[in-house]
């Protein structure tokens, strides 16, 4: 392995200081450090500025073509390590990283958000796990890249590829908290996107930082205290009469069949008559594509023998959310239990609306996520575990944990009825 500097003479008095590396037959690149000389000033055999009282910025360039060196031969060796072959690009790349130079004609290469937005051009193309990336999931891509855009802006920088290092992410970890108002949960979606763009990043040869590597560059998230409803609080909306409008009594029926299939609320309100075979309910979640086979409950049984085997009509998440809060209010689930909701507030002469924990009525809280809780939450230690998550559609027994929502009381409640249960059998 050599590296070796040089210059080469032209007309002109100055010349640039050119960087040539090589390893066998791996590797062998020149390329412009940045630096320019005069001739006479270049000492060719010590391959450096000449000591000369008139060269004011000798000791300074000859310090950085020196740690120069050092990083490239670093950067060689960790490349190796990791098994990736230095491409036609490498050294140019790498003396940019080193020295922060920007490539005129690809600004992707050194800016972050740079390169993010160029991934964004074409990101609906892209695939992941072999089908195509969702809108969902790329509208997540956007709000994350406008925020990092808004730190930009907020600390007047920009980030380069190498910025991206534990530094960044405490402060912006501080900024989403202190001028975002954002809550951990959704500070963590965002830092999992910057992960995995720095990945990519990292795949395609060009220099980012590892520490977003390190174990403290983590997914941050905090306990959420979602609430679900009980098997008797469900009972109660489905006896519950709304005869007397059409809207909540559609919604109800909406409310019940989420409830009693643990489908999300994109898969539970687009279910047709096909869907329906056999006393069985087949779809193929829109989420993750995969299929799902649910036996059908008697409640939805009893809906579509009301509405003469028809499907209560669809309508859209938002009003989907708004109208099941006025279902839960007039059944009376209004007790107060500590969580979270959306609430509106001016934040410097804006309206943002951001989550607020505190102590609310129930039915203040239920929203299209409260279906699928329920289901599981109700059903947990009454099935195994597997026999849930094939409803439900989660991989891994972690994730589908999360979903459970009883507490502490409620678990110490189910084992006072198991043992009042036994000491009954033992006479």
């Amino acid at each position: 392995m050599r590296v070796k500097y040089f210059i080469i003479k032209g007309k002109s008095e100055l010349s640039s200081i050119y960087v040539r590396f090589w390893d066998s037959n791996r590797i062998d690149q020149k390329t412009r450090t940045g630096f320019v000389v005069k001739h006479d000033d270049w000492s060719p055999g010590r391959e450096k500025v000449k000591n000369k009282v008139g060269v004011k910025d000798k000791d300074a360039i000859n310090q950085s073509l020196e740690a120069l060196k050092y990083f490239l031969v670093q950067q060689y060796n960790i490349d190796l390590s990791k098994k990736k072959s230095p491409n036609n690009g490498w050294l140019k790349k790498t003396v940019v990283s080193f020295f922060g130079i920007t490539d005129v004609d690809n600004p992707h290469e050194t800016y972050y958000t740079t390169w993010i937005n160029k991934y964004m051009e074409n990101a609906h193309l892209k695939l992941h796990k072999g089908k195509p990336i969702k809108k969902k999931t790329l509208q997540h891509y956007k709000t994350a890249l406008n925020k990092l855009e808004a730190f930009e802006k907020h600390y007047n920088r920009r980030l380069k590829l190498w910025d991206i290092d534990l530094s960044f992410y405490r402060d912006f970890l501080h900024y989403l908290r202190t001028e975002e108002n954002l809550n951990d949960n959704t500070i963590g979606r965002y830092i999992a996107n910057i992960k995995m763009w720095c990945k990519i990043i990292d795949i395609e040869g060009l220099p980012i930082s590892q520490e977003y590597r390190h174990s403290q560059f983590m997914v941050v998230k905090s306990v959420t205290k979602d609430i679900f409803l009980s098997e008797d609080e469900i009972v109660k909306v489905f006896n519950h009469d709304f005869s007397n409008s059409d809207r909540l009594d559609n919604t109800r029926d909406l409310f019940i069949i989420g409830l009693r299939t643990g489908l999300r609320v994109s898969d539970f309100l687009r279910l047709k008559k096909l869907n329906i075979e056999d006393d069985f309910i087949q779809v193929e979640t829109e989420k993750t594509g995969e299929q799902v086979i649910i036996p059908m409950h008697e409640n939805i049984k009893y809906i579509l023998k009301k509405r003469k085997g028809e499907l209560p009509h669809p309508i859209s998440d938002q009003k989907f959310n708004l109208y099941i809060k006025e279902v839960c209010k007039e059944v009376g689930i209004n007790k107060k239990v500590q969580g979270a909701k959306m609430t509106t507030k001016t934040v410097k002469g804006q309206n943002v609306t951001r989550k607020e924990s505190g102590t609310f009525h129930k039915y203040e809280l239920v929203s299209s996520h409260t279906c699928r809780r329920s289901f599981a939450t109700n059903l947990y230690g009454k099935l195994p575990n597997l026999t849930i998550m094939a409803i439900t559609g989660h991989r891994k027994e972690s994730q589908f944990l999360l979903y459970i929502k009883q507490t502490k009381v409620e678990h110490a409640r189910e084992l006072k009825r198991f043992w009042e249960s036994n000491s009954k059998q033992n006479g």
